[in-house]
């Protein structure tokens, strides 16, 4: 009888073991393995000479930042990519990013005139707390959520984004704009942090 229960555990042992050494024969193969230290935001590729900056947002990028319930439209989120001269991946930088935003109005004689309304500037530091944590199909990116002061009136207006990203020898490289209508206070979404 003990041996019978000693041949039931190992059994029991075995089969418990089969699938960790199956899941480690698969995660060789897949070549699975857990990040190592120092892995998401710190793993990503940086670069000095930034060659493009690419913006990407949703269709509705909008977001609320005040939590008084109004759902005031107050803040931006959206994706910017930064390339390299070697491939065209999204990589971080070691200069300063500037995003710039503009209400459009248009002169007396019908053109439009982009009136700047705010402005972010985020040296590399300040830009860390976006890096990605994973890269993505285009590489690494910056996942922004930007707010903007509660004074400015953009609500039903057009407005234009433009990405910049200031290299540390001084050159400028700018995305191209990006055009929305702000919408209606309702349309906004939560932000929370």
């Amino acid at each position: 009888m003990p041996a019978l229960r000693i041949a039931n555990g190992l059994g029991l042992v075995a089969l418990m073991l089969a699938p960790a050494a199956c899941n480690q024969q698969q995660a060789e193969q897949w070549n699975l393995s857990k990040p190592a230290f120092g892995a998401g935001a710190d793993a990503g590729p940086v670069e000095s000479n930034i060659v493009r900056v690419n913006k990407f947002f949703k269709e509705s990028p909008w977001l609320c930042f005040n939590n008084d319930g109004g759902k005031r439209v107050d803040g931006v989120g959206f994706s910017v990519y930064l390339e390299g001269p070697n491939k065209p991946k999204g990589v971080f930088g070691t200069g300063t990013l500037v995003v710039n935003m503009y209400r459009l109005e248009f002169g007396p004689d019908g053109r439009e005139v982009p009136v700047e309304v705010y402005k972010w500037e985020m040296p590399a530091d300040q830009a860390y707390v976006w890096r990605a944590k994973q890269r993505t199909a285009l590489g690494w990116g910056y996942g922004l959520r930007l707010h903007w002061d509660d004074k400015i009136d953009v609500v039903g207006k057009q407005v234009a984004f433009v990405v910049k990203y200031v290299r540390e020898d001084g050159r400028e490289i700018s995305s191209s704009r990006q055009v929305f209508k702000v919408p209606a206070n309702s349309l906004a979404t939560a932000h929370s942090g």
